[in-house]
């Protein structure tokens, strides 16, 4: 059945994809990108540029730079296409391995570089900022605890397979 036929259906499916680039806001990323990864990744077939803007309602113009910055992070890629001029696109199969690479690029560059700062801290005449050092040591303990925890995530495979109680629904 093409879900696009049922104006309900395809209206709910737009809302799917939007709420979807809602909550990959929280990773950095904008609306835009987890509206289009959710179309091409549920889609059965690839998807131009011109589907998604009419499928989501949004502008060519926020279409078009939000596939080339997906494609950029290996959340999509180009597919067959039955002309030159149309370029078509289809999501990624292996999710774990993209939500690692972004892990690796992006969160892991970023505690590196606070870890750096803490150290360049410690290193200098800190008597001058009257700073709390016990904390200044708690927020050691908590940058060391986040790198453990993405460590521990970026190591774990399979990501994806959560235990069976994480199944259940959430009262």
């Amino acid at each position: 059945m093409n879900i696009m036929r049922s104006k309900p259906a395809a209206k709910s499916f737009r809302d799917l994809s939007l709420s979807i680039g809602d909550f990959i806001r929280y990773w950095g990323f904008r609306r835009v990108h987890g509206a289009i990864w959710t179309q091409l990744y549920l889609s059965e077939k690839p998807l131009s540029g011109t589907d998604l803007t009419r499928r989501l309602k949004l502008s060519k113009a926020l279409i078009s730079p939000a596939l080339a910055e997906l494609e950029e992070w290996g959340l999509i890629k180009p597919a067959d296409s039955p002309d030159e001029k149309t370029k078509l696109y289809c999501a990624v199969d292996d999710v774990e391995q993209v939500i690692k690479h972004v892990l690796k690029i992006r969160e892991q560059k970023l505690l590196s570089q606070i870890e750096g700062r803490l150290r360049r801290l410690r290193e200098s005449d800190m008597e001058e900022l009257s700073l709390n050092f016990s904390r200044l040591d708690q927020l050691d303990q908590m940058i060391k605890s986040a790198q453990l925890m993405l460590d521990l995530i970026l190591e774990n495979d399979p990501l994806i397979d959560l235990p069976k109680h994480f199944d259940q629904p959430r009262a």
